[in-house]
């Protein structure tokens, strides 16, 4: 019998078959696929499905995206398939509303309608683009959960047009209307999620693949709802089936956005770390973060509500700057010099304004909002403000909080409540601050965050404060 000796072994991802190749005699060279001891009809129905794995998932799953890919793809499916339905009954509403099948009807009436309904979608994509495509990054599981909820008001809309004919055409205007929103707000996060799904530079196959996936669960969804709408000729029961559909259609976005698992911090997931880290001096990692946060637009809990103020980034300085002398903001952008951030924070309005240097780093903008909310603890100490994340300090545990109170007894207001840190003790905490932001960024790093990249909502307002020999606004 031949000596056998393996040379090398490979196998496509980790569900492939691995092949190997071994020495067969002198300097031959043999290749063995391991198939297992498997049935005829069990090497058959893994054929099939890896014919399907090849056709509808992105080429390596599942090692070539993120982990939460197969829970939300699942979830996306389900609703995907509810939504498709629940379209073909109100497509069925839409033609009865416009006259199809009437004799009193007139093709030219109904396709002024529908230019109407046209036109009003393409104006309401302009502009919630332009009111509101600043924020869909920043918050992308709620503007995704809020699309499908808008989608299928606009669909319930749709539905009454049967019983509301003198009303059609202003109910078709406002249902296009909200899915041009739905159409903008889901397109949009949907590229947002893709980008987060491509861990290995395969975005644009997995937007195919997904395109795939939605193709398919349409069209079975479509001939479904071709029997559903025969088989429910009853307009009472096509009610109840379509708001069972709606129910299931909402769950299923609500159990997708919530599989998600983001690992770049935005405004609402950065205040959940901080609440932790401050507090505890411990960074919870992303998958507890990302089930904490809320996916409901106007839910969730804000900086302003354990730091005393409000953290805006990248916004212009005008209004606040009205409260400040020339020679307080000049010791203010001196103590900054050395920064890539400044910080302005304004008693009046309990705001912190926090501007940015052209070209600043996405460590730079996390930095700057560490160091905002730490000033804003400051300053509240040093007037005396008591806050609840403070008075739930732990005592004999090192935190960020305690840190900060030990630093400021060595400060004391003898002035009225009210004012912002002095000159010298604003240099000393921007000294302290530079110590916990190293200790903040080491402590994201080990629990897994990423800080190459971040959601945090930044206005394009940026800076120039130091160096005006050489610089120019």
């Amino acid at each position: 019998m031949p000596h056998e000796d393996l040379l090398i072994s490979e196998r496509c991802g980790s569900l492939g078959n691995p092949i190997k190749y071994t020495r067969q005699g002198q300097n031959g060279i043999i290749r063995h696929r391991e198939i297992g001891q498997e049935s005829v009809a069990d090497t058959l129905l893994q054929s099939v499905l890896g014919f399907f794995r090849e056709v509808l998932l992105p080429h390596g799953y599942p090692d070539s995206v993120s982990e939460d890919y197969f829970e939300y793809q699942l979830w996306d499916t389900v609703q995907a398939f509810c939504s498709t339905i629940t379209g073909i009954f109100t497509t069925q509403a839409i033609l009865k509303g416009v006259g199809v099948g009437s004799a009193e009807a007139s093709a030219l009436s109904a396709t002024i309608t529908w230019i109407m309904k046209d036109g009003t979608g393409m104006i309401g994509r302009i502009v919630f683009a332009w009111w509101k495509g600043k924020s869909l990054d920043s918050n992308c599981k709620k503007w995704r959960l809020f699309a499908d909820l808008l989608n299928d008001g606009a669909m319930i809309l749709e539905l009454s047009i049967p019983h509301l004919t003198h009303l059609s055409t202003e109910i078709l205007c406002l249902s296009t209307l909200m899915k041009s929103m739905v159409g903008v707000a889901g397109g949009a996060t949907r590229a947002s999620i893709t980008n987060h799904q491509a861990i290995k530079g395969n975005m644009a196959e997995i937007a195919a693949k997904d395109g795939s996936q939605e193709t398919l669960v349409n069209l079975i969804a479509s001939f479904t709802g071709i029997f559903l709408i025969n088989y429910f000729t009853d307009a009472t029961t096509q009610w109840i089936v379509t708001f069972l559909l709606i129910f299931l259609h909402l769950y299923s976005n609500y159990q997708a956005v919530t599989a998600l698992i983001f690992k770049n911090l935005n405004n609402l997931r950065m205040t959940l770390v901080l609440k932790s880290y401050l507090a505890v001096n411990a960074v919870l990692g992303p998958e507890r973060i990302n089930k904490m946060e809320s996916v409901c637009l106007g839910f969730g809990t804000s900086v302003e509500k354990f730091c005393g103020f409000k953290i805006i980034l990248g916004q212009p300085l005008g209004k606040t700057l009205r409260r400040y002398n020339s020679d307080e903001l000049k010791c203010l952008t001196e103590i900054y010099k050395d920064k890539k951030y400044l910080i302005v924070p304004d008693l009046k309005t309990r705001i912190i304004y926090v501007t940015f240097e052209k070209g600043e780093t996405p460590q730079e903008v996390i930095a700057g909002f560490y160091h905002a909310v730490l000033l804003g603890l400051a300053t509240c100490i040093y007037n005396r403000v008591t806050l609840e994340i403070y008075s739930k300090r732990q005592l004999h545990h090192s935190t960020p909080i305690t840190r900060l109170s030990t630093f400021m007894k060595n400060y004391q207001n003898n002035g009225n409540v009210g004012n912002n840190l002095p000159a010298p003790l604003l240099q000393a905490f921007t000294e302290f601050v530079g110590q916990e932001i190293e200790m903040f960024f080491t402590a994201l790093q080990v629990n897994g965050w990423k800080t190459d990249s971040h959601c945090l909502y930044v206005d394009e307002w940026r800076a120039q404060w130091k160096d005006f020999d050489k610089k120019s606004l």
